[in-house]
């Protein structure tokens, strides 16, 4: 079994390179049960420059979202739309943008090319974006509120 590299941010302890009983690389994150959402770290890499930011896991979102501003800082335009679509959430049907992330990574996932939409978030929210369903699309996600642990294999 591989050391686990331990990395600590405000608000999650993120136990890297783990072997389960399984031999599956897992990740474990933990994270604050008592917070309204669970947030995790993530880095988003647009050529060479490396962000960090901080993302809720959506379970209910079918595809994750970045907030607008975001996206602005770290220098995408309206030319860099993929295209424009609608989103359902739980109040109305909203117009968004799709772009592609060049790399996004969170709980020891990186994924390349990665489409995401836009829109501005709930300034009162406190995160940056939601990683959806897409994200974690052929893993294995469990999460352990007991622990106040998201592993990820």
């Amino acid at each position: 079994m591989k050391t686990p590299v331990i990395v600590r941010s405000r608000n999650a302890v993120i136990k890297q390179s783990r072997r389960s009983l399984s031999g599956a690389e897992m990740t474990l994150v933990s994270f604050d049960r008592k917070a309204p959402l669970i947030v995790v770290p993530v880095t988003v890499k647009m050529g060479i420059e490396i962000s960090k930011f901080k993302f809720a896991v959506d379970t209910g979102a079918t595809i994750s979202l970045i907030d607008t501003s975001v996206l602005t800082a770290l220098g995408y335009t309206k030319a860099d739309i993929l295209r424009t679509t609608h989103t359902i959430t739980a109040s109305k049907t909203e117009t968004v943008f799709e772009y592609s992330l060049d790399n996004i990574m969170a709980i020891g996932l990186l994924r390349r090319n990665f489409k995401v939409i836009s829109r501005s978030l709930p300034v009162g929210l406190g995160v940056d974006g939601l990683l959806g369903l897409n994200f974690f699309k052929d893993k294995e996600l469990t999460i352990d509120f007991k622990l106040s642990e998201i592993q990820l294999k």
